[in-house]
């Protein structure tokens, strides 16, 4: 009874301690410093909206005029000493103002895609990396497995071996097939840490046990590309591209800058205002080249999205044959293969225990226990490689 109680209660405890595949995702969204870094840039390009339209600060001058070096204090010597104070403005013409907001909303625009775009990467990532650590687990259970009946074996060869039906070589090819699969799991045990590891860095969260379901099924990928953030953001790129050559036309019209200064003399003359405009020219067409350079950054993007949509179309239907594929050869190797070789293994194994028949060679009984252990090894890479494609659907689908 206390022995039963102490199963259950360890049940309960790894049962707690285990992590489902949306925690972590949850986790990840919540906790990771990358992502919150990326949308800490995006709060500081929202700001950035409302200073993109505002005209710049007017500047402030003030001194005096014409000093007399023999005696600075005198002021009243020649009508152009005088004090003043005065103002400069740029006041914008044209458009300029309202591109530059709208280009500013484009770049806001554009970090919230990319904010979305790196959630989808990482959650593929988290997605594939718990799906190696669950495999791992069932491979180093495999081994565990293949250990037990390992021995089994070599005991079995042992007996055999007092009736003269086994040999020393063959004992020790078992013996030294053990010592492999130790060594395996060893290795095994060390990825298993290291990808635990890389998981709790994208997540913050420690990984003890991980609870989903790894059988296979048969999928239906329908996948609409064209709501992906890497797709908006290279359209919301174009956009922006031709607004900045728009922006450099409308630069062909400079800003003016008004300049408003007060002069104060002294009481035997009269104060004035002087009131002047510099407008700069545009006279070496370097804003045409800029509007150039902008148009032909615009057709680059084009190509560049039309590159990403063909990619993203032909990995989707990449990941739907390898699907396909890996369900296929698993349920072969799982329904068809497997049950032959281990129902093999037990007409050898009383083959040669069952004294009234004759010798035969137990060279096959190790043979075809490592072809058990080659087709269970076969299944969980097929398994990989299924899981492998399942992980990266989650960056093309953000409602997976």
């Amino acid at each position: 009874m206390l022995k039963k109680s102490l199963v259950i209660a360890s049940f309960f405890v790894i049962t707690s301690n285990a992590q489902t595949l949306d925690n972590l995702v949850n986790s990840l969204l919540e906790k990771n410093y990358t992502l919150k870094e990326i949308s800490s840039s995006t709060d500081v390009l929202k700001e950035q909206i409302s200073l993109s339209y505002k005209w710049n600060n007017p500047i402030l001058s003030f001194g005096a005029t014409d000093l007399q070096l023999n005696d600075i204090t005198k002021r009243d010597k020649e009508p152009m000493q005088a004090h003043f104070v005065g103002i400069t403005q740029n006041i914008p013409l044209g458009d300029k103002l309202e591109i530059s907001k709208n280009i500013a909303v484009d770049d806001y625009e554009i970090s919230k895609l990319q904010l979305e775009d790196k959630k989808l990467e990482l959650k593929a990532l988290v997605y594939e990396y718990a799906f190696k650590i669950k495999l791992i687990e069932e491979r180093l259970a495999l081994f565990e497995e293949f250990k037990i009946n390992t021995k089994k074996l070599e005991s079995l060869l042992k007996n055999l071996y007092k009736y003269n039906k086994a040999s020393q070589e063959q004992i020790i090819n078992t013996q030294i097939m053990y010592k492999e699969l130790k060594l395996n799991s060893s290795k095994l045990t060390r990825a298993l840490n290291s990808l635990k590891l890389k998981l709790e860095k994208l997540t913050y969260e420690k990984i003890e046990t991980i609870d989903f379901d790894t059988s296979l099924e048969e999928k239906n990928i329908s996948i609409d590309i064209s709501s992906h953030p890497k797709i908006l953001e290279l359209n919301k790129l174009i956009e922006k591209s031709s607004k900045i050559s728009s922006l450099e036309e409308e630069k062909k019209y400079s800003d003016i800058k008004m300049n408003l200064t007060y002069f104060q003399r002294d009481e035997k003359f009269e104060d004035y205002v002087n009131l002047s405009f510099a407008i700069p020219l545009s006279v070496y067409g370097s804003e045409d080249i800029k509007a150039t350079k902008a148009k032909l950054k615009s057709v680059q993007l084009k190509h560049k999205l039309e590159d990403i949509k063909f990619n993203f179309k032909n990995k989707i239907e990449t990941i739907k044959q390898n699907l396909d594929d890996s369900l296929i050869t698993f349920n072969i190797i799982q329904k068809e293969i497997l049950p032959k070789q281990e129902e093999l293994q037990k007409i050898l194994e009383n083959y040669n225990t069952t004294l009234m028949y004759k010798k035969i060679d137990t060279r096959v009984l190790i043979k075809n226990q490592n072809e058990i252990i080659k087709y269970k090894l076969k299944a969980i890479d097929e398994k990989e490689n299924y899981f492998t494609s399942l992980a990266k659907t989650y960056y093309f689908d953000k409602d997976l």
